[in-house]
């Protein structure tokens, strides 16, 4: 009884690391239990940490500099998120 209860704990640790490193805490807690959790903490290192998908990367393609804050914001925006700057739309 105490194995189980043991092997579930490593298991939940091994989700949690993965929630703090931006995975599916419950995926990996899940995965864990299928194949172990010393199997689980070894992939998880192996993934290693999430990446950003690139959503909002910023480029000079799609981003431009604010005239008075100097924060970066989107070419499309009409007022600058940071300060409130009304802006003109760049346009190519």
């Amino acid at each position: 009884m105490e194995i189980i209860v043991l092997y579930v704990i490593f298991a939940a640790i091994v989700g949690v690391i993965a929630g703090s490193w931006g995975r599916s805490g419950f995926l990996w807690f899940l995965l864990s239990i299928i194949i172990s959790p010393l199997l689980g903490i070894i992939i998880l290192i192996i993934a290693g940490k999430a990446r950003d998908r690139g959503m909002d990367r910023i480029s000079p393609s799609t981003h431009v500099i604010c005239p008075d804050c100097a924060e970066h914001i989107r070419k499309e925006a009409r007022v600058c998120k940071h300060c409130g700057c009304r802006l003109a739309p760049v346009t190519d």
